[in-house]
């Protein structure tokens, strides 16, 4: 018997779920923000990686820097939500690790 644990697909919806779900239950972050406004950050940071694994070809397999995707993502993160930009360094960093737990939970990252 095969115990190799069987790779699923991505699914954008799931995985925002997910991660909005991970920012509930450390509930930090509904001591700043209301619902709306956190969905809307969710959803900007989800496109900023998206947009930043396309640029670095980290979709087709190239190497994901972690540091150079926060970097990436907190700049245009402060400028995009200004008014709370102070929290915006913890944000993506939650992001960061809430979106692996996800991506790992389906086998989709090689730790190699």
């Amino acid at each position: 018997m095969d115990n190799t644990p069987v790779q699923k697909e991505y699914d954008k919806a799931e995985a925002r779920a997910y991660i909005l779900g991970c920012f509930e239950e450390q509930g930090d972050f509904k001591e700043i923000v209301d619902e709306k406004t956190l969905g809307e950050m969710v959803d900007a940071v989800m496109a900023l990686d998206e947009a930043f694994m396309r640029e670095t070809g980290a979709d087709e397999g190239q190497v994901y820097d972690d540091d150079a995707a926060y970097d990436y993502m907190h700049d245009k993160m402060m400028a995009k939500f200004a008014e709370h930009k102070m929290y915006m360094l913890r944000l993506v960093e939650d992001y960061m690790d809430y979106n692996e737990r996800y991506l790992d939970s389906l086998g989709l990252i090689d730790w190699a």
